[in-house]
């Protein structure tokens, strides 16, 4: 029998001289639902003798396509980057995270090593992530260096379960980005103690995140441990002035910094006298810098410009310096600005003179600043007094208004066996007669969910009836598909909803007990199913021990 030098094939995998070589099927518009669909990418991973990338970038792939796909995979422990953006458009949120899963099984199974790893444009929001989990926390990221994830709609949640997957075994990223995504102060706090652990960054991008000064002061805590960062992009969340001090406060420690991107963050005028400082003091040697639109007056302008121009070689050093969409003052200022910066200076191209001084412009950031960067949910939810008095002074005659109570609704409302007793023998088709009123779709469909797991919490037999008649009535609405998975995972406990007020009225052990009856039934969908049991054995830790116990009993609701 043969033998594996692994040492041998360490080397030949880290040869500079070896040719780069891979499958590149991006931009093909690929729609890819079967494992038949998925075949032609198969092959051409199969024929591959040394895949080192794999891009699938603006196809769509569904579960049993990937799962094709990841078989394929787990005869090359030689990739190394792995570019899967924008590749489930048109795909239910929830048939993402099977679909991430199996390609990272397949990746785990061969014993991959990526060092780059890229799933921006792809909108599957928090359930996304617990699909990457166990990619993440295995060996075949214990060197990646580039992850990307821009334009996901992570949301706070999703940021959360980044960061502790990311640090279960810390990694050494070099590059991260993440823009778009919603992470707010908490997601980017949650982030900040993972790059301080990593300390390894050289780029960070993390643009249009609705991040205010406590994520920003939180993010520049993380930045002193990471003294290799040369590329900085924060564009279009509130540094402001507090954000920018703790900012200034980091970069003595920022010696490679070379580009900064803090377009409308508003700075103003304090904001961008703490950089000019903290760039003065510490010559940094920035090649880029962009400050655009942050209403920063004249004379602070000024300030950055002579900050960051100490030199009479500094105009040859810097590229580009993005002032545009702030007070720059006449046609004096302008050129004494372009003097200084060179050819590299953006300025705006109309008259943006302003007649107020930096004095006012400072006073005016001294009053407000306790309110501009906090205070606004707060006032989005205040309701003017005079308003509220009226309100209050508003009563309604209800006097001969009764409510009517079916025996339908009752059950609905309290999922007794009393209840269910009251329907009779054809229980199933009362309720169905009872549902079919509804006609807004995503109404119609999670009534269907609720009445069917009402009455599977109560009766295994009533349960098994409703089933097909909850997807028979699903089948029948627009976009289906997605509002009877997200629908059905709220209803099991196995994602949250979004909507505070929902609350689980039905006994969960015997819904998991009807389901396991139904699952694998023609009549079921198999997409549903496999993200019915990815979900259902990603969460069997976190359910209740009676709920744990019937899905154990039952091996039919696992992956």
């Amino acid at each position: 029998m043969a033998s594996f030098d692994l040492n041998s094939i360490s080397t030949a995998l880290s040869d500079p001289s070896r040719t780069i070589s891979g499958v590149d099927f991006s931009g093909k518009s690929l729609k890819l639902d079967t494992e038949k669909d998925a075949q032609p990418i198969v092959d051409a991973i199969n024929t591959c003798p040394d895949l080192h990338y794999l891009t699938l970038t603006g196809n769509t792939l569904g579960v049993a396509a990937a799962q094709a796909i990841a078989k394929a995979l787990e005869h090359h422990p030689e990739l190394k980057v792995a570019r899967f953006s924008d590749m489930f458009t048109g795909r239910m949120k929830t048939e993402i995270p099977p679909a991430l899963s199996a390609l990272g099984d397949g990746m785990i199974a061969a014993g991959a090593r990526l060092s780059v790893l890229d799933l921006s444009d792809n909108a599957f929001g928090p359930i996304g992530v617990e699909g990457l989990v166990k990619l993440l926390q295995s060996d075949v990221c214990d060197h990646l260096q580039e992850l990307r994830l821009n334009n996901n709609g992570l949301g706070i949640s999703g940021a959360r379960l980044l960061a502790k997957a990311l640090s279960t075994n810390p990694r050494k990223l070099k590059v991260f980005i993440a823009g778009r995504n919603r992470l707010e102060n908490e997601g980017s706090t949650a982030l900040a103690k993972v790059f301080q652990q990593m300390g390894t960054l050289e780029e960070l991008a993390m643009p249009q995140n609705g991040i205010y000064h406590v994520g920003i002061s939180a993010l520049s805590e993380a930045f002193k441990q990471n003294p290799r960062l040369a590329c900085l992009n924060l564009n279009d969340n509130t540094i402001g002035a507090k954000g920018a001090a703790a900012i200034a406060a980091a970069l003595p420690t920022l010696k490679n910094l070379k580009s900064i991107n803090f377009g409308d963050c508003l700075l103003k005028s304090k904001g961008a006298r703490a950089l000019a400082k903290a760039f003065k003091d510490n010559t940094a040697l920035l090649e880029s810098l962009d400050v655009s639109h942050n209403e920063i007056g004249r004379e602070a302008v000024m300030e950055l410009v002579d900050a960051i121009t100490p030199t009479q070689d500094s105009a040859s050093r810097l590229a580009r310096v993005v002032l545009a969409g702030n007070s720059l003052g006449g046609a004096a200022n302008k050129k004494t600005m372009r003097e200084r910066l060179g050819s590299c200076a953006e300025l705006s191209d109309g008259d943006d003179s302003d007649d107020a001084t930096d004095s006012d412009e400072e006073e005016e950031e001294e009053e407000s600043e306790d309110n501009s960067e906090d205070s606004a949910t707060e006032d989005a939810q205040h309701i003017d007094s005079s308003a509220a008095d009226i309100v209050k002074d508003i009563t309604l005659d209800t006097s001969g208004v009764e409510e009517v109570v079916t025996d339908v609704g009752r059950f609905l409302q309290e999922p007794t066996a009393a209840n269910l007793d009251r329907l009779g023998p054809n229980a199933a088709d009362v309720i169905d007669a009872h549902l079919q009123s509804i006609r807004e779709p995503s109404e119609l469909i999670q009534a269907y969910v609720e009445a069917t797991f009402c009455a599977a919490g109560v009766c295994n037999a009533l349960g098994r009836q409703m089933f097909p008649k909850l997807l028979t009535r699903a089948g029948q609405q627009h976009a289906a598909a997605w509002l009877l998975a997200n629908c059905m995972l709220k209803a099991l406990g196995l994602i949250k909803s979004e909507n505070k007020d929902y609350k689980i009225r039905w006994l969960l052990p015997g819904c998991f007990a009807a389901l396991a009856d139904v699952i694998e039934e023609p009549f079921f969908p198999a997409p549903l199913r496999d993200t019915l049991r990815f979900f259902i054995s990603s969460k069997l830790p976190t359910l209740a021990p009676d709920t744990r116990d019937v899905v154990e009993k039952h091996k039919v609701l696992q992956s």
